[in-house]
């Protein structure tokens, strides 16, 4: 990998770490069922331009559009509300163990015991993380925080079963689609659940709301995958595919600095099982499959 290539995936990784930690900021300011609702019409119309149809591909990119572009990112947001961003970006690595569990499942993949005992590693990395008391306001909600973190991850695993059953679509014409049904499908629970879905753009959250918005679509969203998949082209997979252990490394730093959370020894000890186990799955699989690297960076790797 030439050093400019190294820098850019770094500079990726860095911006979608830093975008765990700016949706915990601004669920401070605004429920995050309304920013996810406001947020995906933005990137529709930035990505409308990509939108193809394709034919006897559609219900694959529909129901994938769904789960990574909604359901995750209502679950997800939800779930960094009600804890931290350092605990949520740890949490995000689950994809990757559900991910291997849905393929050998649906799609008959096998897995050796030494995935195997990554994914048991990791998951006895998600009990100790989700049992934690927390502090401050994500004291009484940790648990349900770190339940619907994993509801998420499960929400792109099963987004990443179509994708891999998709053919002919660019990878930024899928993320097109992924904003267009996922406009739609978080509008939803923003309209029923929640209230003054507007009020904050005549408030003192407007500056944050509006400022954090710019940063998920122009940043995470525009720049994160265009960046991502330019490298894709040009960087073998076996490098671009544990890089999502990066991003979880910048959201906790990030969490640290800028959020001032902190570091518990069960945190540590999750994060530092979770990592691992999925470390193992990564490093002892197959040859990482092409479409399921650009399922995981369509969503899930920003958060």
């Amino acid at each position: 990998m030439k050093p400019r290539e190294a820098l850019l995936l770094l500079a990726v990784c860095a911006a979608w770490g830093l975008h765990m930690v700016i949706v915990k900021f601004v669920t401070g300011h605004v429920s995050p069922l309304v920013y996810v609702a406001f947020r995906m019409p933005i990137l529709a119309l930035i990505l409308a331009p990509l939108l193809r149809w394709y034919p006897g591909q559609m219900h694959r990119v529909l129901i994938a559009g769904a789960c990574f572009g909604g359901i995750n990112y209502i679950f997800m947001f939800s779930g960094i509300a009600l804890t931290n961003a350092s605990m949520g970006s740890v949490l995000a690595e689950t994809y990757v163990i559900i991910a291997t569990i849905f393929s050998v499942v649906f799609l008959g993949e096998k897995v050796g015991w030494k995935r195997i005992s990554g994914i048991g590693v990791a998951l006895i990395g998600v009990l100790i993380i989700a049992t934690a008391e927390g502090d401050g306001e994500a004291s009484q909600n940790f648990a349900l925080g770190a339940l619907l973190i994993v509801l998420g991850c499960t929400a792109e695993a099963t987004g990443a079963i179509f994708v891999k059953k998709i053919d002919g679509v660019t990878p930024l014409g899928l993320l097109a689609w992924m904003a267009v049904v996922g406009s739609v499908v978080c509008f939803v629970p923003a309209a029923l659940l929640t209230d003054n879905q507007f009020a904050w753009i005549s408030s003192d959250s407007f500056t944050p709301v509006t400022l954090s918005l710019l940063y998920s679509v122009l940043v995470a969203s525009v720049f994160g995958h265009t960046s991502y998949y330019w490298l894709l082209k040009r960087v073998p997979l076996s490098i671009i595919a544990p890089s999502g252990l990066l991003i979880t490394l910048f959201a906790v730093v990030f969490g640290v600095l800028l959020l001032g959370e902190e570091l518990t020894i069960r945190l540590i000890l999750g994060a530092l099982l979770v990592v691992s186990g999925v470390g193992v799955v990564l490093v002892r699989g197959a040859k990482p499959d092409r479409k399921q690297v650009i399922a995981s960076a369509a969503a899930g790797s920003e958060g």
